[in-house]
C-alpha cells in the first residue's frame, strides 16, 4: 500500500502543538509589541472549542478566562490582548506556516492505493467581504478525518484548478475521490485517469452535450444492474437506488479521449415524511472511470456508498455553520477569515479524532467545565 503522509498521526511523543506555535513567524513590528502570538492564536482556538464565534465573543472570552489561559498555557504574566488588537493581528498571521504546523500535529495518512474515498469540497466564506474567499477541504469518507486543506480566492470557478492542485500536491490523484458538478471536466478527470486513481464526480447540465448523451443512454441502455437501500429515522422514510451503466462504448467528444468514462451512475432518491404521507423525489447522475462488468457486485456496491459518503461528506458544510455560525462571521480581511476557519477546521479534526459526534454538545461542555476541557487539551496533544 503506498501511503503519502500529509499529516502525522496524533502521538504523546511530539511536542504540545502550544509549543511549536512559538516556530510561527511574527510578522509584526517589535516595536511596541506586547502580545505574543503564539498565546493570541492558542486563546483564540481554545475560545472556539469553548463555543466562542465572533471577535467580540473570542476577546470576552479570553479576558474571562484569562487566569485560566495563563495557567495551562504556562504564561503567567500573559496579559489578555485587546479587543481592537486582536482582528489585526489574526489578519498577520501566517496561513501557511500555522497550517503546516497544524498538519505536523494533528493529522492523518493519505492512503492513496487503499480502500477509503476522500471527497474534495469548497466552502465560501460568506463573512468576508466580497464573497470571494473560499477554503478547500479534503475529507475522508469513513471517519470525515480532513487531511488536507487550501485557502482560495476568487469565483467559484477558481476552486476547478485549486482542486487540481491539492489532488496532485497531496496525491490523492492517485487515490479514490468523489466531487461535485463543478468539476466534470477533461482536464480533471484526465489527471485522475493518468495518475491510475479513480474517480466518481456528479454530471449536470453543465456539460450539456455530455449530459443529454447519458440522458439518453439511461433511458434506452440496459442497465448492467442496482444498489438499493431505504433507512427510517426522523420521521422520513429514504429510498435510494443506484442504477450502472457501461458507457465505454459511446462516441464521446475527443476531449474526453484520456478520462477513461467507463460508467454512469444514476441514482434516484424518494424521501417520504411519514407522518404527512408527503414524498419528493430526486435523479441524479454521476460518472467514473471504475470499470464495472455484469456480476460485479462488490464494486457496484462501493460506487454506491461512494456516491451516498459525498452527499455526508457535503454536510460538514452545515456543521460549520450551524455548530461554528462560520456564515454569520464577519471579518474585514480576508486572511483572518482564512484563519479563523482553518482554526475551526484544527477544532472539528480534534473532535473527531476523540469521536465526538455532537459537536454542539461538546462546546457546551468545554464552555462549562474547564478541568475536564483541560483533560481533552492534554491528551489531544494540544497542551
Amino acid at each position: 500500500m503506498e501511503v503519502i503522509y500529509v499529516l502525522e498521526e496524533i502521538s504523546p511523543k511530539l511536542t504540545p502543538f502550544v509549543a511549536s506555535l512559538k516556530k510561527l513567524v511574527d510578522t509584526r513590528d517589535n516595536r511596541g509589541k506586547r502580545h505574543d502570538l503564539d498565546f493570541v492564536i492558542a486563546g483564540v482556538v481554545v475560545a472556539i472549542m469553548s463555543g466562542r464565534y465572533y471577535a467580540s465573543s473570542i476577546h470576552r472570552f479570553i479576558v474571562h478566562r484569562i487566569d485560566w489561559l495563563c495557567d495551562i498555557l504556562e504564561r503567567p504574566e500573559a496579559d489578555p490582548v485587546s479587543r481592537a488588537q486582536l482582528p489585526r493581528i489574526l489578519e498577520g498571521v501566517d496561513w501557511s506556516g500555522l497550517n503546516e504546523i497544524t498538519m505536523a500535529h494533528f493529522g492523518v495518512k493519505i492512503e492513496v492505493k487503499g480502500k477509503e474515498w476522500y471527497a474534495l469540497d469548497g466552502k465560501t466564506l460568506r463573512g468576508i467581504p466580497g464573497q470571494k474567499d473560499r477554503v478547500l477541504l479534503a475529507v475522508s469518507h469513513t471517519e470525515r478525518k480532513i487531511v488536507a486543506q487550501k485557502p482560495m480566492q476568487g469565483a467559484k470557478e477558481s476552486e476547478i484548478t485549486a482542486v487540481r492542485e491539492m489532488l496532485r500536491e497531496t496525491g490523492l490523484e492517485k487515490g479514490k475521490i468523489t466531487l461535485d458538478a463543478l468539476h466534470i471536466n477533461p482536464k480533471t478527470t484526465k489527471q485522475v485517469n493518468l495518475a491510475g486513481g479513480l474517480f466518481v464526480i456528479q454530471l449536470k447540465d453543465n456539460q450539456p452535450t455530455l449530459f443529454g448523451q447519458m440522458s439518453q443512454e439511461a433511458a434506452e441502455a440496459v442497465p448492467l444492474g442496482t444498489v438499493k437501500s431505504a433507512e427510517k429515522g426522523h420521521g422520513r422514510l429514504e429510498v435510494r437506488q443506484a442504477t450502472f451503466f457501461n458507457i465505454k462504448h459511446l462516441k464521446l467528444d475527443p476531449r474526453w479521449a484520456e478520462s477513461g468514462l467507463n460508467t454512469l451512475i444514476v441514482m434516484s432518491r424518494r424521501t417520504t415524511e411519514i407522518a404527512k404521507e408527503k414524498s419528493s423525489a430526486e435523479v441524479s447522475f454521476y460518472l467514473s472511470n471504475a470499470s464495472l462488468e455484469q456480476d460485479d457486485k462488490q464494486t457496484q456496491q462501493e460506487l454506491f456508498i461512494a456516491v451516498r459518503k459525498h452527499w455526508s461528506v457535503e454536510s460538514d458544510n452545515y456543521i460549520r455553520d450551524v455548530s461554528f455560525k462560520e456564515d454569520a462571521v464577519r471579518t474585514k480581511n480576508g486572511n483572518q477569515g482564512q484563519v479563523l476557519a482553518s482554526l475551526r477546521t484544527l477544532t472539528m479534526r480534534l473532535f473527531r479524532e476523540a469521536k465526538i459526534s455532537n459537536f454542539q454538545a461538546a462546546l457546551e461542555k468545554f464552555s462549562d467545565c474547564p478541568e475536564q476541557f483541560e483533560i481533552f487539551l492534554k491528551q489531544s496533544g494540544f497542551l
